[in-house]
């Protein structure tokens, strides 16, 4: 079951008559009597409701962390732009990707010249792109980013789960994933 917010707006108007040498001067007047209790408006004075509702998004996202040199790992990760800069290093984009996910990264890893992480592969499995620095996976709703699906983790979790080396085989590149040592954990 999801939270909702519903922001309900009544609204209650009421004309009154004022004596004055301009229309500012009648609004001004008008405005101080309010706050001064001179007019009070009441259930007489409804003339209709609004409903507004929106889901309300958790204050924490379920993701899968990919980092250079490192087992994939599922983790939560605050909603906040500032958050989402943190988790990859500096400034996002987003790619969309398989089952109404997305990838988050760092826009500017390869200028930055930060490692090289995961590559992202076509169907038939050649390489289309490498993502260099920190990125996460995570589910894509409209503008708003979500948590995966338990399916989802599992999927992206196996998919990227061992960090791979990049070799140049003619005009391919290759990815080959490989288990990492403690010395490139600890990097």
């Amino acid at each position: 079951m999801k939270e909702f917010e519903v922001v309900i707006t009544e609204t209650l108007k009421k004309s009154v008559k004022v004596m004055a040498d301009s229309l500012d001067e009648a609004q001004q007047k008008a405005t101080d009597d309010w706050y001064k209790g001179e007019y009070i408006l009441d259930a007489d004075d409804f003339t209709g409701v609004n409903f507004e509702a929106k889901e309300l998004l958790p204050e924490k996202i379920k993701v899968v962390l990919l980092e250079p040199r490192k087992l994939a790992q599922v983790t939560e990760i605050g909603c906040k732009f500032e958050d989402l800069r943190e988790a990859v290093g500096g400034n996002i984009d987003i790619i969309p990707f398989e089952d109404d996910s997305v990838i988050v990264y760092n826009r500017d890893g390869k200028t930055q010249g930060l490692p090289l992480n995961r590559a992202l592969k076509n169907k038939e499995g050649r390489v289309t792109d490498i993502i260099a620095g920190k990125f996460f996976i995570c589910k894509g709703e409209g503008d708003d980013l979500t948590s995966l699906t338990d399916a989802q983790i599992k999927i992206f979790s196996e998919q990227f789960k061992k960090p791979e080396r990049f070799y140049r085989q003619g005009d391919e590149i290759t990815a080959v994933p490989y288990v990492p040592n403690k010395k490139d954990l600890d990097r």
